[in-house]
């Protein structure tokens, strides 16, 4: 009889553990998540959603635009920082690298040209992608005159 309970003692044991396991969550994928670790009690985790996942901004894009890129109300950001926003565009000036074109895959309604300059308006989803291109340096509202 004794050799029988030695026997059951270490099962039991290795069934406690399990369960403890279970409990804790001790390997479970749902516990490792980020997003669940993260979450206070009060909240519940959310899928991401493009809207709560924006970019960096690139080095090339001014910060006043990538500024409307990010802003919740997008005409009463442009407002205030006297951007020219229309119909989810906006104006802005292009400088692309010297000997390059500017990017074809994305659409510019282009309003002047001078060099390596262009003015027109972009769709502000697209600044983002415009701003990274290889052949694009900067991207920037124009410039307002001052009244003197």
């Amino acid at each position: 009889m004794p050799s029988r309970s030695r026997a059951v003692h270490p099962r039991l044991l290795a069934i406690g553990v399990i369960l403890l396991a279970g409990c804790t969550g001790w390997g479970s994928p749902i516990a490792e998540s980020p997003t669940t670790a993260q979450a206070s009690p009060s909240q519940s985790p959310t899928p991401s959603s493009p809207a709560t996942t924006t970019p960096s901004r690139p080095p090339a894009l001014d910060q006043s635009l990538y500024g409307l890129v990010t802003a919740e109300n997008r005409t009463a950001y442009a407002d205030q920082q006297s951007l020219v926003y229309e119909n989810g565009s906006v104006q802005v000036v292009i400088k692309v690298a010297s000997g390059r074109s500017l990017p074809t895959d994305l659409a510019v309604d282009v309003a002047l040209r001078s060099g390596s300059r262009i003015q027109g308006s972009v769709a502000v989803d697209d600044l983002i992608g415009l701003a990274r291109h290889e052949n694009v340096t900067t991207v920037k509202p124009p410039t307002r005159p001052q009244a003197t």
